[in-house]
């Protein structure tokens, strides 16, 4: 059985990651992007083949997706676009140009979350939202450590939500102290940014808000 913690960028898994990797746990999961890495300049085509996933999954496989605000997901991508990985892309836009960008825009996020819509449908998969871990970590924690079929003490999933609270974590990126590359700064822009819920609000004009609800089908 192989465990898989699936997300698109930005999409709050450091926390979840963080977590388990205080209680020892990560090297046991697999974490990534499902090719929706954005750290590439050459900007290989994204692929959005259900069922090239469907033959790589084996029915026993632990699968977790975690998803996100649509919303907040692009504006934390285009600060790490134009921050961290700003010597693989030199995007020079404006927030609006980039959520309506063909290639890192909100219509790829779309496609990627009706892909895995497609994907659960077919197959067992735990989807998380990371606006849960807001409103209670610790069963957020629970309820992957479960399906993963970790064998802790309940008590240890608090450990792991107190551990990865937002300042917490911050903090651990400010010091330095981390030695894995995705807790730590890169040109200067760290990877730990607000993790605020909703954030959007205050970044992406009413008329870009409106666009990303069309494309989702959300309201305002």
């Amino acid at each position: 059985m192989r465990r898989e913690l699936i997300s698109y960028p930005k999409s709050g898994r450091s926390r979840i990651r963080f977590g388990l990797h205080y209680l020892g746990l990560d090297g046991q999961v697999r974490f990534h992007h499902d090719g929706f890495e954005f750290n590439d300049g050459t900007k290989p085509p994204h692929d959005f083949s259900v069922q090239k996933r469907l033959q790589r999954l084996a029915p026993e496989d632990r699968i977790v997706l975690l998803k996100r605000d649509p919303r907040d997901v692009l504006v934390s991508l285009f600060h790490q676009v134009t921050g961290r990985f700003r010597d693989f892309f030199q995007f020079s836009g404006t927030i609006s140009d980039f959520i309506r960008d063909p290639y890192f825009g909100a219509k790829e996020l779309a496609g990627f979350f009706a892909m895995w819509e497609a994907i659960c449908v077919k197959r067992e998969v735990l989807v998380v939202h990371y606006e849960e871990c807001a409103v209670d970590a610790p069963a957020v924690f629970a309820k992957i450590g479960r399906y993963f079929e970790f064998d802790l003490a309940p008590e240890q999933w608090s450990v792991a939500a107190e551990a990865s609270s937002f300042e917490n974590m911050k903090r651990v990126e400010e010091s330095g102290e981390f030695t894995k590359a995705w807790l730590r700064k890169r040109h200067g822009f760290g990877k730990v940014r607000r993790g605020k819920v909703g954030g959007f609000a205050d970044s992406l004009s009413a008329d870009d808000v409106a666009y990303v609800n069309a494309v989702f089908g959300l309201k305002a």
